[in-house]
């Protein structure tokens, strides 16, 4: 007579316990985060939210900087699953109008969540002049490679307008390359440097517009940014693609 398997529950009890303290001191930093920026964020104020101690909360994250790391890593988490989901959702599968599209979602994704924008992409990370370790730049590289493969796919299938290589400056060419090993881009230096201007120029605008800084000018900086679009359209020869009627950040 067979007798039916019994399942294996993944985790123990005490696992399960575990898995759940940690997302829970992690949602409080959040809560905190939100409300009054990184520097609400410590082990001595989570503890008391959650009727803990603080040694007690240090069994889970050793560091406040080790919270903070992984907070980060989740928020690029939750960030590059926005913007692949705007970007599946997309019928038209082209890399130019995916990109463009993109671009918009990162706007509206971060004005937002200003807090957890400065705190992956601003001024509050990486804190304290720390470096980033290998898992968080895994993190922020699984985002950053959402935008270079569009480009790489954009050059592949397209082209757009790129430099000569040999008018780049030498010391830029090694820094390039570099780049391209380490992050394995399918791309020449030349279309590369395009890239990094590209992304550079997005994530300027962005920044400045959601932690802020465009507001003494301007109030809404929703045509600014799509004149900034268009631009970067322009520089990628698909301006065909830009349409100014597509919907903007609020």
């Amino acid at each position: 007579m067979s007798q039916e398997a019994v399942p294996v529950a993944p985790y123990s009890r005490r696992e399960r316990l575990r898995i759940a303290t940690i997302q829970e001191i992690k949602d409080v930093a959040r809560e905190f985060l939100v409300q009054d920026g990184p520097g609400n964020v410590t082990i001595r104020a989570i503890a008391r939210e959650m009727g803990m101690t603080a040694p007690a909360v240090y069994r889970y994250f050793t560091s406040r900087d080790e919270l903070i790391q992984a907070i980060r890593r989740d928020i690029f988490g939750e960030m590059g699953g926005h913007l692949r989901a705007v970007i599946e959702a997309i019928p038209e599968r082209d890399p130019a109008v995916e990109l463009l599209a993109s671009g918009r979602a990162l706007r509206r994704w971060a004005i937002e969540h200003p807090h957890e924008f400065g705190l992956i992409l601003g001024p509050w990370g990486p804190s304290e002049g720390r470096q980033a370790g290998q898992a968080e730049r895994e993190a922020s590289w699984a985002f950053g490679s959402l935008f270079a493969g569009l480009i790489s796919e954009l050059w592949r299938t397209r082209g757009f307008p790129a430099p000569d290589p040999d008018s780049l400056d030498p010391e830029l060419v090694a820094q390039l390359t570099a780049l391209r090993q380490e992050y394995q881009v399918e791309l020449p230096v030349e279309a590369l440097a395009i890239m990094v201007r590209c992304w550079v120029r997005l994530y300027g605008v962005i920044s400045m517009d959601a932690l802020g800084h465009l507001a003494f000018a301007l109030p809404n900086g929703d045509a600014f940014f799509e004149r900034e679009l268009q631009d970067l359209a322009a520089v990628l020869g698909i301006e065909e693609f830009y349409a100014a009627d597509q919907p903007v950040a609020r």
